[in-house]
């Protein structure tokens, strides 16, 4: 049932989904979808999951979820795997994800990135709004954004909110998969 309604929303936002793919971890699924950069209004391609907020988070209201998506250009479909482990990162550790929380992929996000780690932001509150179903389930969308280990080592210094205000200063484009770290988190 949420699965389907986050679907929905998607699709009402975004239009059909240009791939699916789907993943198994330890007796978890979950899928990534995306969407072409010519689809949506951001112009960057939209990778997002579908099956995080099937299960509860630790420490929460079991009636509030999550989804979790991340916009790039040029595309990089690798970034589904890591994409997909994020979205299981909080039923398989035990830790809810929140704003600013910085979580390791452990390798590249996508072959020949120095990115190896996602930044977990609220997205603006226009772009996708918290999904309210008839039960009381609410799932909060959050963004992951790439992030190279300076500007992780930035964060972990001074927060993630100085780094979005960083990034905005120096007008970086922070859904560029090819882009160079800020200058001043380096």
């Amino acid at each position: 049932m949420i699965a389907g309604a986050v679907r929905d929303l998607y699709r009402a936002h975004w239009g059909e989904p240009s791939r699916e793919a789907h993943f198994e971890v330890d007796d978890l699924a979950i899928e990534v979808l995306k969407w072409d950069a010519d689809a949506n209004a951001e112009g960057v391609a939209l990778y997002a999951t579908v099956g995080a907020s099937s299960r509860t988070l630790a420490g929460h209201d079991p009636k509030h979820r999550t989804e979790f998506f991340v916009g790039l250009l040029p595309e990089h479909d690798a970034i589904a795997s890591p994409l997909a482990a994020l979205g299981l990162y909080s039923v398989r550790e035990g830790v809810a994800l929140d704003h600013g929380h910085t979580v390791p992929a452990g390798e590249p996000l996508w072959p020949g990135s120095p990115m190896r780690s996602f930044l977990v932001m609220r997205p603006r509150p226009d772009f996708l709004p918290a999904l309210e179903l008839p039960d009381g389930l609410h799932v909060t969308f959050f963004q992951a954004i790439p992030i190279f280990d300076s500007e992780l080592q930035f964060k972990s210094e001074h927060g993630a909110d100085a780094l979005m205000r960083r990034w905005e200063d120096a007008q970086v484009p922070f859904w560029s998969g090819d882009r160079a770290p800020e200058p001043a988190a380096r």
